[in-house]
């Protein structure tokens, strides 16, 4: 796989975010210290947490 992946709207898509935007929380838009490499969306590890606490509240009833 080649290291631009292109920002048009091409017919066979990446499994990951286009080169650029793949650092963000899909939420905040903070940036990650690391390089990520899972598919979009990524969440910083605060958003996960409240996102994981929204769940656990609906699960709960």
């Amino acid at each position: 796989m080649g290291k631009n992946f292109p920002k048009s709207g091409k017919k066979a898509r990446p499994k990951t975010a286009v080169k650029g935007k793949r650092f963000l929380c899909a939420r905040c838009r903070k940036r990650s210290p690391k390089p990520v490499k899972t598919p979009a969306p990524w969440y910083c590890p605060n958003c996960q947490r409240e996102i994981d606490e929204a769940r656990a509240k609906e699960s709960t009833g």
